[in-house]
């Protein structure tokens, strides 16, 4: 149990320090980039797809 709660208090503590550094040194994204980003989502989606099957049927 205690391993459990370290492992919470580590995640919460990396939240509580890096999503502030995250939101001060990021950039906002242009459309064209966003446009380039969004056209690969269907084929990360689809291998995700066929390695969750993979691993379903293997295990």
């Amino acid at each position: 149990m205690t391993v459990l709660l370290s492992i919470l208090a580590i995640l919460f503590l990396v939240l509580a320090v890096g999503l502030p550094l995250i939101e001060k040194h990021s950039t906002e994204k242009s459309d064209e980039d966003l446009g380039k980003m969004t056209r690969y989502m269907p084929a990360l989606m689809a291998i995700l797809i066929i390695g969750m099957a993979i691993r379903y049927f293997m295990g």
